[in-house]
């Protein structure tokens, strides 16, 4: 890596994690792999909660054009948090939640995040 982007990303955030209370990733803890002597620094795995660790406010119905971001921001306060959506109904991918109409999904608290629930 550059060692100017390096140098920010430590810079941002310390020891290069994201910063962002918002992020799943938020505390994660950073690992470093070195190949050909040179160190690259990643994040470590997240591991993903069973569903049902989440506490549900209410069930949601999709609608055509509903997108995940404006959902956490109407529920959660924060589009930001539209991961937290996505593990409260066991899926890795957003947009697979909002691509069917009249599916009906569950919106978690977002105050109710399980210890553990961001990164395992």
């Amino acid at each position: 890596m550059d060692k100017a982007l390096a140098s920010l990303i430590t810079s941002a955030a310390g020891t290069g994690g994201p910063t962002s209370t918002s992020s799943r990733y938020y505390g994660a803890q950073i690992q470093q792999y070195v190949t050909d002597g040179t160190p690259v620094k990643y994040l470590a795995r997240r591991i993903l909660p069973q569903p049902q660790i989440y506490t549900s406010v209410q069930n949601y119905v999709i609608v055509d054009g509903d997108r995940l971001d404006n959902l956490a921001a109407k529920f959660l306060g924060d589009p930001l948090l539209y991961w937290m959506i996505c593990d409260a109904n066991g899926v890795t991918d957003p947009d697979n939640l909002t691509l069917q109409a009249g599916r009906t999904i569950l919106m978690p608290i977002a105050s109710a995040i399980p210890a553990g629930a961001r990164n395992g």
